[in-house]
């Protein structure tokens, strides 16, 4: 299998950046463990039950809310659409739905730190309060034009899944963004 480069490994140069001396955030990248996403047209939860079940996942979730198993999880990202990250090989011989393999083509930016929230809701259109966006939750939307997957870990992290080709964009976003609270950046291994 080809090694997965990260779009952003220039971009992620271990260091403090920004006009305060203590970083209210944290910006870094992870490697996807393997990203599918399953697709299926009549009776598409009947078809797609197995496979998740295999997971160890209960279903695929809700448009807002994340289902997670041991090593996996599931987006719902349209009623006859799940992304799942999942590190398992199996999912490659799931019969009766269409498969992609989008492990090549999306990155994961990392953000945490107590203005993790601050710096998001300045960059999009959507309540990303505590009490609005809970650990658990994600939404679709756009950063710098560009679509997104975020989905909150815990109260100030946060992993945001984009499309590799724009990752650099989103990235030069956030990070510029991130300099007045002060940002901590984590070297890519």
């Amino acid at each position: 299998m080809a090694e997965v480069l990260s779009p952003l490994k220039s971009k992620c140069v271990a260091g403090h950046h920004g006009a305060s001396e203590k970083s209210g955030l944290k910006m870094g990248t992870r490697a996807l463990s393997g990203l599918w996403q399953i697709a299926g047209w009549d009776d598409f939860e009947s078809a797609a039950q197995p496979v998740l079940s295999s997971l160890g996942l209960k279903d695929g979730g809700t448009f807002r809310i994340a289902q997670h198993a041991d090593g996996a999880t599931a987006w719902r990202i349209a009623p006859d659409r799940i992304l799942i990250e999942t590190a398992d090989p199996n999912l490659e011989n799931a019969p009766e739905l269409m498969k992609l393999d989008l492990s090549h083509a999306r990155s994961v930016i990392t953000l945490e730190g107590p203005s993790s929230r601050d710096l998001l809701s300045q960059l999009v259109a959507i309540d990303v309060t505590p009490m609005a966006f809970k650990p658990g939750e994600f939404f679709q939307t756009g950063i710098h034009h560009v679509g997104v997957l975020i989905h909150c870990l815990n109260s100030d992290r946060f992993d945001i899944l984009v499309p590799g080709t724009w990752a650099s964009s989103v990235w030069e976003a956030l990070y510029e963004n991130a300099l007045p609270h002060g940002v901590e950046t984590l070297e890519v291994a």
